[in-house]
């Protein structure tokens, strides 16, 4: 009787998994973004990536780079394939040394920056940096901001 109910209990699983399985490829899969470019220089590590919110989802990234060597970070934000169809996006970035002043990219008139903004660099050694990155586009704007994403 115990392996007769262990069979079943394994033909049972299976076949949960199997269905599970399948249901998995009918999923919509998420917006791409646009590729992560290191624009910084290749003395500057990838850290991490952070979301730029938009309606109920994620619209694009705020990339953020780190020197070792001399102590700066870059950031740089981009945006989803799904956001940059049929209207110009206004993207820009911001960061600063945790406490001081922000300096910004795509916030000048006459900047329309519509795949990446940055990339922006901040000296930071033995300090925190917040970020900020968004965008507007025809179907609406998308705007995150942290603090202290990253110290060194």
């Amino acid at each position: 009787m115990r392996k007769t109910l262990r069979t079943r209990t394994a033909a049972m699983l299976g076949a949960v998994t199997l269905v599970s399985s399948g249901l998995v490829g009918l999923s919509t899969a998420p917006a791409q973004a646009i590729p992560r470019t290191n624009k910084c220089g290749s003395a500057y590590a990838f850290l991490k990536s952070w979301s730029i919110d938009w309606r109920t989802r994620t619209g694009g990234y705020i990339d953020v780079y780190y020197n070792r060597t001399n102590g700066y970070n870059c950031v740089m934000s981009r945006v989803n394939d799904s956001v940059i169809t049929g209207w110009s996006n206004d993207i820009a970035v911001g960061v600063r040394k945790s406490g001081g002043t922000w300096q910004s990219d795509g916030q000048e008139p006459g900047q329309h920056f519509t795949k990446y903004a940055g990339p922006l660099y901040v000296h930071a050694p033995n300090a925190c940096i917040d970020i900020w990155g968004s965008f507007d586009t025809s179907g609406g704007g998308g705007y995150s901001g942290y603090d202290r994403v990253h110290c060194s």
